[in-house]
Parts: structure tokens; C-alpha cells; sequence
């Protein structure tokens, strides 16, 4: 059989980034198996520092970074996107519930506003 060439595809499967702006994001990010990204690149706010939402729901409200989660992007902030969680029945809470809860939110979201 001839050789074959697939239109619109490379050889390698991948596609080929050119730029500065793409190489600095495979700087700042890996790809780890199906749809997960660890960035690689250290967050620009850490854990006690007071924020401001820069965007979304919770724009202009402030809060402090309960958690930082650099593998991802995110961090947890106080007060904001809070979400409630359904609790099942146990033996230890046999009745169950709901629990209201901080989730976590893409840290490019947030501005430093004071340092602690």
C-alpha cells in the first residue's frame, strides 16, 4: 500500500507551538494524563494574605486565603464561593445535613491587598 498522509494532522500527534507567549505556558504548565494541568509556576499570594475578587459572582469582596493549592491554580478564600455540601447519614451524624462551604476559585481571580 502507498504511503498515506493525513490532512491537517502531524506525525508526532501534537501540535507544533511557536511564540513566546506558548512557550511560557508550557513553561508554566504540564500535562499530566487526561485533562489534569500541574502548573509548575509559584502562586502570587499564599496562605493569610487579604485578597479582593477580581471577577465572577464575588466581585470586589475581600476575604483571607484560607489554603493555597499552587498544583492547581486555586486557592480557598474566606467568605467567598461558598457552596453548600450535602452531608450523608453516618453513625457519628445519623440525621445528615448540609454544610455551607468555601470552594476553591483560579488564583489569576484574586488581588493582594494587605500582606499579614
Amino acid at each position: 500500500m502507498a504511503n498515506t498522509l493525513t490532512v491537517g494532522k502531524r506525525k508526532g500527534g501534537g501540535r507544533k507551538h511557536s511564540g513566546k507567549g506558548q512557550k511560557r505556558y508550557l513553561r508554566a504548565a504540564k500535562v499530566h494524563g487526561k485533562g489534569e494541568v500541574k502548573h509548575l509556576l509559584k502562586l502570587h499570594v499564599k496562605k493569610d494574605d487579604v485578597v479582593e475578587v477580581l471577577s465572577g459572582e464575588d466581585k470586589g469582596k475581600q476575604g483571607k486565603i484560607l489554603r493555597a493549592i499552587p498544583a492547581k491554580g486555586q486557592v480557598v478564600v474566606q467568605g467567598i464561593n461558598r457552596r453548600w455540601k450535602h452531608l450523608r447519614r453516618t453513625q457519628q451524624n445519623p440525621q445528615g445535613g448540609r454544610v455551607e462551604r468555601e470552594r476553591a476559585i483560579a488564583a489569576c481571580k484574586v488581588r493582594k491587598v494587605a500582606e499579614s
